[in-house]
């Protein structure tokens, strides 16, 4: 009986390296560019969510004819979120990186006060965004623990900006962005720092 062998086929040890170089190589490249996207997204993600809440906090003050208010908070998460009483430092805390609320603020104080009568009401939460100093801040200029909208859509304060910096491990300055309130409330988005509208 005649039996016929069959040859098995498989990869040498100098395709295998030549392989794992490849993959070596490739990977070295990629990572970088990888790790920029990342960054560069959380960024504009975390500007954006800034700007909107900004925009959406003037464009309520304007439709219901009371002052409106955004705060740093530093319990958004909470079932009773509450303005935050520490300004911000891009050493020891995040800044409005921690989140914020928008509410009616009927006097005006920068104090959210469901309990009042009239009660305030609370329109707007938004949660923390950046977890630790490492992983960016976003600090106001001048300090401002929140900004009141009045019925015109005004702030009645100096010009100011947020600052949205990059995490520690990003090492590009271009990524960085300002969000520049003018002294009559209106806000735009700026890549280079900006000192007057």
């Amino acid at each position: 009986m005649y039996t016929q062998m069959t040859k098995q086929r498989a990869f040498t040890l100098i395709e295998l390296l030549a392989v794992i170089s490849i993959i070596a190589i490739v990977t070295s490249i990629a990572i970088p560019s990888f790790q920029s996207f990342i960054f560069t997204n959380r960024i504009s993600t975390t500007t954006s969510a800034l700007h909107g809440a900004l925009l959406l906090t003037r464009s309520e003050a304007i439709k219901r004819g009371a002052p409106v208010t955004i705060c740093r908070s530093e319990n958004a998460d909470s079932l009773n979120p509450t303005c935050s009483a520490s300004n911000s430092n891009a050493v020891s805390n995040t800044g409005w990186g921690s989140g914020w609320i928008i509410f009616v603020d009927l006097n005006r104080n920068g104090v959210y006060e469901p309990g009042n009568n009239p009660a305030e009401t609370l329109i707007r939460v938004q949660g923390q965004l950046i977890r630790t100093t490492a992983d960016g801040s976003i600090i106001p200029v001048p300090q401002r623990k929140y900004i009141t909208y009045g019925a015109t859509g005004q702030t009645f304060g100096n010009f100011m900006r947020f600052a949205i910096n990059r995490p520690n491990a990003d090492s590009n300055v271009d990524h960085d962005r300002f969000i520049c309130i003018s002294s009559g409330g209106r806000a735009r988005v700026d890549k280079t720092l900006c000192t007057n509208n």
